[in-house]
């Protein structure tokens, strides 16, 4: 039987067995998001006979991430075994492995679209370059900044991550009056991040306007070709370095990377409409896949 447990920085060490593929695009890949939600949603893991398995808790009820490691079935049946006579709920995006259940067990759930939660996937040429008319907005807005001020850009280092602390906690009490369970869980994560930036191998940059900085992001890799931007903030008087801080970071630090993804929207409106107006190069669909009662068959 499954013996789950909370999920703790030095189990990035047992993950890193169970990589995921180099196509898979997901945020849900990137081990830093089980760290920086954990609160909310009560990640949990265990390894079992080459298999790995993590559950969570969203909205009172489990839900299973699809099993990781080379047996698939045997990871299915290792989780119908362990919720006995109730059928396990599964979180899935689109790609092989969710094509696998549906092979194994798709006629025994529906596949619900959850549109919120769809990752925005970006090329990072694109985002680097910025060209074309597509991304004239973009870069009005950093000729705007660089109008207003004098600007200068740093990779994250131990030498500044307290400055960084700082632009994180003046970030959170501007925006305190907002703060909800997940924006509580963030920042929670942000801490995470910035204290064990080599263990979770994290990167981060900065946008200072003289020697304080004004805007920031963190991020890790999902896989050899994608990275995944976990945060980015900038200051409430700076709010034109939202733009800078996306380009700069890009440039400095992510050249080998093929694909950007900035996750998802959360259904929250103005956010939906910040990601789309980068013009992503896809949308990643995500699934509920939830277990069909017998009298729906009918």
């Amino acid at each position: 039987m499954l013996q789950f447990k909370n999920i703790e920085i030095d189990d990035i060490e047992i993950y890193k067995k169970y990589s995921r593929k180099i196509e898979d695009l997901s945020c849900e890949n990137s081990f830093a998001n089980l760290i920086i939600w954990q609160s909310v949603y009560c990640n949990m893991i265990v390894e079992k006979d080459g298999l790995l398995f993590i559950k969570s808790t969203i909205d009172g009820e489990d839900a299973f991430r699809l099993p990781l490691g080379d047996d698939f079935e045997k990871g299915l049946f290792e989780i119908y075994r362990y919720c006995g006579d109730k059928k396990p709920c599964f979180w899935a995006e689109e790609g092989n492995e969710l094509e696998l259940f549906k092979a194994y067990a798709g006629e025994d759930y529906y596949m619900e679209e959850s549109r919120e939660s769809f990752d925005y996937i970006y090329l990072r040429e694109d985002l680097a370059a910025l060209s074309g008319k597509k991304y004239h907005a973009k870069r009005n807005h950093i000729s705007a900044f660089s109008k207003k001020f004098d600007w200068h850009y740093r990779k994250i280092t131990d030498e500044n991550i307290n400055d960084i602390k700082e632009c994180a906690n003046e970030w959170y009490r501007e925006n305190a009056y907002r703060a909800d369970i997940y924006m509580r869980c963030e920042k929670k994560g942000v801490e995470a991040m910035l204290d064990n930036m080599q263990k979770l191998g994290v990167k981060g940059g900065a946008v200072y306007v003289g020697e304080k900085p004004v805007a920031f992001t963190l991020g890790t890799a999902i896989n050899e070709t994608c990275f995944d931007i976990h945060a980015e903030k900038a200051l409430e008087e700076y709010a034109e370095a939202y733009a800078v801080i996306n380009n700069e970071f890009v440039k400095n630090e992510l050249s080998d990377y093929k694909y950007i993804n900035r996750e998802d929207d959360m259904g929250i409106e103005g956010l939906r409409k910040a990601k789309l107006s980068y013009k992503p190069y896809m949308l990643l669909k995500k699934y509920n896949c939830i277990a069909v009662k017998n009298d729906d068959r009918k």
